[in-house]
């Protein structure tokens, strides 16, 4: 804290009180003069000693502005700020006020603190002519932050204080090619839910239709189109849009085949069907690179939007662009409500999600690209029992239908390979705290071979050790409740057993909930992004080049999927029913999701991929 703050409101004596306007001011000129020749600590030493001798000196504005233009030529900012606050609080009326305003916005832009200076600037009524030059500069940091999100909203507010039309329709102009030439898309998506039906809403949808277009990705371009026509009936670029509308559909529907594509794309399931749609386009992109000209393109049906309107579109649609082929849906109830439509219509579907143990025409117009529940019970229990010879398993486990079928199929592959399951212990869906779980698990091993070694201290007893008597402790849980429970295994002492997990583990944040107590830990997925194989690796790459951003399971799923399809057609498939044959008899198709051995009665029988922590990273191990 700078000496002036401390002393400023003391009350001195009146012999103090009674010095000459000459003194203070010769004080005042005196700490000036220092500044000027560069000797700052003797020109504060000034300033202070005006405070201590003249606390209500007429002269005070001048020894503040005095102190802020000293500590900003020493460059010490948080002290310029410290200052002109105080200026600003004490002299309210004080006719230099906007200066200080401004060097206070000033020194907040040197602290690189960009939020103060909006929000310092946003209740002061009028100042139009400096909120402009701070909101220049203000524009001009954020840019240099490449934060042109940011930069457009400032924009924005200097633009609604422009009363001269030229200057408004310059700011006009900046704004659109802010939005055309620096904004990414979510960027562009969230100028539209700020703007709504205003400026620059409509230059931030234009340019998403024009760059989806690019891309020929109709299904996006269509919703934009859409939301334009809706947010802007009477805009003069409409008639060209709609005209652009007529034009697109023209364009999917030239294509000599189209695939299907049917995914939830709104409402909660929209991140996972958005990225399973990137992955089908993905795929139709890699095959028109390899094939230029090949006739093939893919249309796309929001599930969510068909399943809201309480009426089955899905009948007419595929009449009207007529498919050889469907990528989707990705839940299993979804699956089996399409299929009927499906077959009806003389198609079959290629579900990139569906999970459930049955589906009612898995085999007949359904086939199956995605990891169950069964499959990594099956992969798992095989890598423990014939590749580590672990023989006595225990399995913790959720409270729930799901998790009662993973003790069910688990026990049933362990059985099957001449294992034993030593104990199930379940926990509360929704606990925090597994330590009752944990305790019964290990109660109920001690019965029968758990051994622990208990020592006596006075009245209270201690374990020293404790040996399972099981190898393997089976956890099917997701990445946050396998992170919680792991180290509270180590505090009950269980360790020295192998941790099995299913592809819950396989999120994000489970190294860091883990920490150190989870090193040899080993799951089962049916993606990994940090595969060594080439298949995968060229998709994750090719992948993040086109969306920015990394694949998920199911966007490897459906690049899998569409990618079978689009082999079918340039092996010479002609029709869904031959397309449907060559699907059938695939066999050791390299897949981004897993090589696909064949595929069984619709299931597309893979490799899995074993992932382990080891040394504190998510290594491949098969």
């Amino acid at each position: 804290m700078i000496l002036f703050f401390s002393f400023a409101d003391l009350a001195l004596p009146p012999s103090l009180q009674s010095a000459g306007l000459s003194d203070e001011q010769a004080l005042l000129d005196q700490a000036k003069t220092h500044s000027s020749q560069g000797n700052h600590e003797l020109a504060l030493a000034s300033l202070e000693q005006l405070l201590l001798s003249h606390p209500n000196s007429t002269l005070l504005p001048d020894v503040y502005l005095q102190f802020g233009e000293i500590y900003t030529n020493k460059k010490e900012m948080k002290r310029v700020v410290e200052v002109y606050k105080t200026f600003l609080e004490r002299f309210p009326t004080e006719p230099r006020i906007n200066e200080a305003r401004l060097k206070l916005s000033d020194a907040y832009l040197a602290l690189d603190d960009l939020k103060e200076v909006l929000a310092f600037w946003k209740d002061i009524p009028g100042e139009e002519i400096s909120k402009v030059a701070v909101y220049d500069k203000l524009v001009e940091a954020y840019s240099n932050r490449n934060d042109y999100f940011n930069a457009v909203q400032i924009l924005m507010v200097k633009k609604g204080l422009l009363i001269d039309p030229e200057a408004n329709d310059k700011a006009r102009s900046d704004v659109v090619s802010m939005v055309k030439e620096k904004l990414q898309q979510k960027e562009l998506q969230s100028i539209v839910k700020q703007f709504g039906s205003d400026f620059p809403s409509d230059e931030a949808i234009m340019w998403l239709i024009a760059n989806y277009h690019a891309k020929e990705d109709y299904y996006r371009e269509e919703r934009e189109i859409k939301q334009f026509l809706s947010l802007f009936p009477a805009h003069p670029s409409a008639p060209q849009i709609r005209s652009l509308f007529g034009e697109m559909k023209d364009k999917v529907k030239s294509a000599r085949y189209l695939i299907a594509v049917i995914l939830p794309l709104s409402g909660k399931l929209a991140p996972f069907g958005n990225t399973a749609l990137n992955g089908a386009q993905l795929a139709l992109q890699v095959f028109k690179e390899s094939l230029p000209g090949a006739s093939v393109g893919l249309v796309v049906k929001d599930l969510e939007e068909e399943t809201s309107s309480h009426q089955n579109a899905l009948e007419p649609w595929l009449d009207e662009y007529r498919p050889v082929a469907v990528v989707g849906p990705l839940l299993s109830k979804e699956v089996d409500r399409v299929a009927p439509t499906i077959e009806k219509a003389g198609l079959f579907l290629i579900t990139p999600g569906a999970t459930a143990a049955r589906l009612t025409s898995l085999g007949n117009s359904v086939f199956r690209n995605a990891v169950t529940y069964r499959n990594q019970c099956g992969a798992i229990a095989q890598y423990a029992v014939s590749e580590l010879t672990l023989q006595q398993f225990a399995i913790l486990f959720p409270k729930e239908s799901l998790g009662m079928e993973w003790v069910k199929c688990f026990s049933e592959e362990v059985a099957r390979l001449g294992g034993e399951i030593v104990h199930a212990e379940s926990y509360p869906l929704n606990d925090t705290d597994f330590s009752p779980s944990i305790r019964r698990l290990k109660e109920a091993d001690l019965k029968k071979n758990g051994v622990v070694e208990i020592v006596e201290e006075g009245r209270k007893k201690r374990e020293v050790s404790y040996t399972p008597g099981f190898q393997a402790l089976f956890l099917p849980a997701d990445a946050q409740k396998a992170g919680l429970i792991i180290p509270q295994l180590v505090f009950h002492n269980i360790k020295g057993v192998m941790l099995l997990g299913s592809s819950g583990w396989n999120a994000p944040d489970f190294l860091k909930l883990v920490g150190p107590y989870a090193e040899g830990a080993t799951f089962v997925d049916g993606f990994f992004q940090g595969s060594p194989e080439p298949a995968v690796r060229k998709f994750v790459s090719q992948y993040r080049a086109k969306f920015q951003q990394d694949p998920d399971l199911f966007a490897a799923q459906a690049f899998d999927a569409t990618k079978l399809i689009l082999a079918a057609l340039e092996g010479g498939a002609l029709n869904a029913r031959d397309v449907k044959t060559f699907i059938s008899n695939t066999k050791n198709f390299p897949g981004a999701s897993g090589m696909i051995y064949e595929i069984r009665e619709g299931e597309f029988i893979k490799k899995l991929f074993f992932i382990q922590i080891q040394k504190g990273k998510l290594v491949q191990i098969n």
